[in-house]
């Protein structure tokens, strides 16, 4: 249900099933995400690709709406033991946002990349799965 390590787009089946956890229909889904009705049914029936923006907000959007559901979850610092002196060059940890660092860094882990690594993808990490899943039972 989401991209997987390697970036690959979001189905459309993924697309319905997160609106349907959202609760929200296509035209309230189309107004949050900024997009027309007639994009929102297109993602779903697999006519148009999901631009990653577009999937990134309707997770975010998901997972914000399960509030209760995400304050267990532990920060992705913490979650990945990321050391220090890496920390200070995460905008994660710089807003306090551990919980949403695959929202902030575009989906590639930000430690991942300073620290010489190509840059890990968000979707298959601890963090963001412990939210899918959260979210999914919430």
């Amino acid at each position: 249900m989401h991209r997987d390590n390697r970036g690959v787009n979001m189905e459309a089946l993924d697309f319905s099933r997160l609106r349907s956890l959202t609760g929200k229909s296509q035209k309230d889904l189309a107004a949050m995400l900024g997009v027309s009705r007639k994009a929102v049914e297109s993602y779903e029936q697999g006519w148009r690709a999901v631009p990653a923006t577009v999937e990134r907000m309707l997770y975010y959007i998901a997972f914000k709406l399960k509030g209760p559901a995400l304050e267990a979850q532990r920060p992705c610092w913490e979650a990945r033991s990321c050391p220090e002196e890496e920390r200070a060059f995460c905008a994660a940890w710089i807003s306090g946002e551990g919980q949403f660092c695959w929202f902030i860094t575009g989906r590639l882990c930000a430690a991942s990349r300073h620290s010489g690594g190509s840059g890990e993808y968000c979707y298959g990490c601890p963090v963001f799965l412990g939210l899918l899943k959260a979210a999914r039972a919430g």
